[in-house]
């Protein structure tokens, strides 16, 4: 009698996905698995596709040819706020928040969406008391509950940050796409987003463009490294520090 199969079920699955813009293909041709409750990043040098592939799967673009799957379903081509309902959320390089209203407004407004109150005006008040409640778990989870009424755009940069991952996991996505969540923050700020990061991480797949190593390494499960479009390697921290192709192609003496 064959034994259970007791990995985890996938989150993502890429299938020879592949980006053409005109003559120019950008990515030739990518497979990748992503495991549910795992934490992966994705590296590469500047101009390797990292956030092509990025908006592949959350539905930007749509794929050339291949097959992207959410949890088994295919979504290829589908609107990223469709993709969105289905349970991927994503954030980008520019930090993406509403910078004239307050950090409870925002979040707020992020949940009407997933919380069914986007077109309705006519609610309930017990509908309205939840997204409330659902504000205030959310503002605290992201650690900004002292900011709670602060204008967003006169947070720290990391702060606004932490808010707009804050709107991203807002309607409890089981996959988060973030590119390059870090950019232009200081160490101390690297050190405490880190660990924001960790702690949202649990419960939920995580899939990660960044280019600092030290926090590659430290959160990743397992990295995948994209050159010029194409997937050189995937594995460990461990086996991603020892394979040369990547050692010759990108990490250097980073390794």
């Amino acid at each position: 009698m064959a034994r259970a199969d007791r990995r985890p079920p996938l989150a993502l699955e890429l299938r020879e996905v592949s980006k053409s813009f005109g003559a120019a293909r950008i990515i030739p041709g990518v497979s990748l698995t992503v495991p549910a409750g795992e934490f992966h990043a994705v590296i590469g040098p500047n101009g390797a596709g990292k956030s092509t592939l990025f908006n592949l799967i959350s539905g930007r673009f749509a794929p050339s040819s291949g097959q992207i799957l959410l949890g088994g379903q295919p979504i290829e081509g589908r609107s990223p706020s469709v993709i969105n309902r289905m349970g991927l959320s994503r954030s980008f390089q520019i930090t993406n928040i509403f910078k004239n209203i307050s950090v409870f407004e925002n979040i707020r407004c992020a949940l009407l969406g997933p919380m069914g109150a986007a077109y309705s005006f006519w609610r309930r008040a017990s509908a309205w008391r939840e997204i409330t409640r659902e504000t205030e778990r959310l503002i605290e989870e992201i650690g900004l509950t002292a900011r709670r009424d602060t204008i967003a755009g006169s947070l720290s940069y990391a702060e606004q940050r932490l808010l707009e991952v804050g709107m991203t996991i807002a309607g409890d996505a089981s996959v988060l796409l973030l590119d390059e969540p870090m950019a232009g923050m200081n160490h101390n700020e690297i050190d405490q987003f880190s660990d924001f990061l960790r702690r949202i991480g649990e419960g939920r797949t995580v899939m990660m463009v960044e280019h600092d190593m030290n926090v590659v390494f430290t959160l990743a499960d397992r990295i995948s490294v994209l050159v010029y479009g194409e997937l050189i390697a995937t594995g460990t921290p461990a086996e991603i520090r020892q394979d040369q192709r990547v050692r010759d192609a990108y990490l250097g003496a980073e390794a």
